[in-house]
Order: C-alpha cells, then structure tokens, then sequence
C-alpha cells in the first residue's frame, strides 16, 4: 500500500465532511479565505519541518511508497495530512455549531457596548455616578 493510499482515505473523508458543513452551513468568503491561508501557512510549516526531520535522520521512507515528487526531501505526500486537516477541523467547527455560537456571541457583545441597546448603558458609554448627575455619558 502506497502513502497515497493511505492519504485519499484521509482526504476523502475530510471532503465528505467539508461538502455536507458547506451544504448545512452556507459558510461566507471568509471562511473559504481561512482555510486558504490557514493551508499556505501550514504547507510551508509542513516544507520547512519535514524537510529538517528528513534531513536529521529521524524520518525515512521506502522508495517505492512514495509518488517520487519531493518538495525539498519532503515527498508530495506529506502535504496530504496538514491539508485534510485544514479542510476537516474547520468543517467540523462549522457542523458543530460554532457558526451559530460566534454570531450568538457577536451579538451580545454588540449589545453590551451599547451599539445594540438602545439605553446608552453597555459595556461603553455606561454611565458613572458624576456623569449621572451631569446627564453625560463617560467614554
């Protein structure tokens, strides 16, 4: 059994997952920008510690294994694991509620600095006993 293998399991089921969240959750740009990013950063994490790993002995692989595509001395497969989890974790997030938790959240922070209550008395813009008496807001 190859490495590639092993990896289109991992992969597969990290896509199955990604589809159904996007499909339950409507996820925004932002979302799609993250993981972007969040797989840049991990790909050269992945490029510059692999390849010292390799480098140091302390990682081998048989030769007919891997696909031969090596970036550096890491092979192309390596890249698999980090981008299955950039696709699974935040796709689990999102099934999990964590969409619905974040705007809760935002919400109620809109709410406790006064943007979205209408008496003036949030987080900010709360006012202190000197600022009562003078009917001014402390900022």
């Amino acid at each position: 059994m190859t490495y590639w293998s092993v990896n289109f399991i991992f992969l597969g089921i990290s896509a199955v997952v990604l589809l159904v969240a996007v499909l339950v959750r409507r996820p925004r740009g932002l979302f799609w920008g993250s993981l972007v990013a969040s797989f840049v950063l991990l790909g050269v994490l992945t490029a510059i510690f692999d390849n010292l790993m390799i480098a140091a002995g302390i990682m081998t692989y048989t030769e007919h294994n891997i696909s031969g595509v090596q970036i550096g001395l890491a092979p192309l497969e390596d890249f698999a694991y980090p981008f299955a989890g950039v696709v699974l974790l935040p796709a689990l997030w999102l099934l999990l509620g964590g969409a619905r938790q974040e705007r809760g959240a935002r919400e109620e922070r809109r709410a406790g600095d006064g943007r979205g209550a209408r008496d003036g008395r949030g987080a900010r813009g709360a006012r202190t006993p000197e600022a009562e008496e003078r009917g001014v807001r402390a900022e």
